[in-house]
């Protein structure tokens, strides 16, 4: 029998259409190959630059699963490996000295590895499921991203989703748009569509304090 003590299941209802979603925990062994494949396909490797030589790509993911300051997981939509999502703590990144920090608030890096995803119907239901499980995981009252500016798919859906643009910053190794989520404004928007969340299954494992 399926382990699912360390695995967040839900679903999403929107106009009738039910899609599932899963995230847990990055494990070393089982996403090693999934990532490696993601990290060098062309719609993500000039964002995240991590295409790099299999030994090397080994000791960053080691180093990125013991890191204290942040949290790994992988996501499946309907069943099938998805998504990559990072969640870590604005107390401990650079990322603070760029906006008003409050408490609260929780960083966010993703990536959707399946390129027939990367599309505004499924990407705006995967990046919105990425954020239904951050703030159900963190109790996070803000989530603050900062995709790369030419990033023409997941801005919009950000926006979409009730993310705002708050600034466009230089960063050590992209020029990104600073974009802050509101809990209040982006659970508004799902419940102006009328979208009904059910969640199934939680993680019980402890989480790292990151809000």
């Amino acid at each position: 029998m399926k382990n699912t003590l360390n695995e967040t299941k839900f679903f999403v209802i929107e106009e009738g259409a039910v899609n599932s979603f899963t995230f847990r925990p990055v494990d070393f062994d089982q996403d090693l190959d999934t990532l490696y494949e993601w990290m060098h396909k062309s719609h993500i490797a000039p964002f995240w630059n991590l295409n790099l030589p299999m030994l090397e790509f080994k000791d960053w993911l080691h180093k990125s699963i013991e890191a204290e300051h942040k949290d790994l997981y992988i996501g499946t939509f309907n069943d099938t490996p998805a998504c990559y999502l990072i969640a870590y703590s604005i107390k401990e990144d650079t990322i603070r000295e760029y906006y008003d920090y409050q408490d609260g608030d929780l960083g966010m890096h993703l990536l959707i590895g399946p390129r027939p995803f990367l599309n505004k119907e499924d990407g705006l239901s995967i990046i919105r499921a990425m954020i239904i499980f951050l703030f159900n995981r963190y109790g996070a009252k803000r989530i603050i991203g900062e995709p790369d500016i030419r990033n023409r798919i997941v801005i919009p859906i950000l926006k979409k989703l009730g993310g705002q643009v708050v600034d466009r910053i230089d960063l050590q190794h992209k020029k990104a748009s600073l974009i802050v989520g509101e809990r209040n404004l982006v659970e508004k928007k799902m419940q102006e569509k009328n979208i009904e969340i059910k969640m199934l299954n939680t993680i019980t494992a402890a989480r790292k304090e990151l809000v």
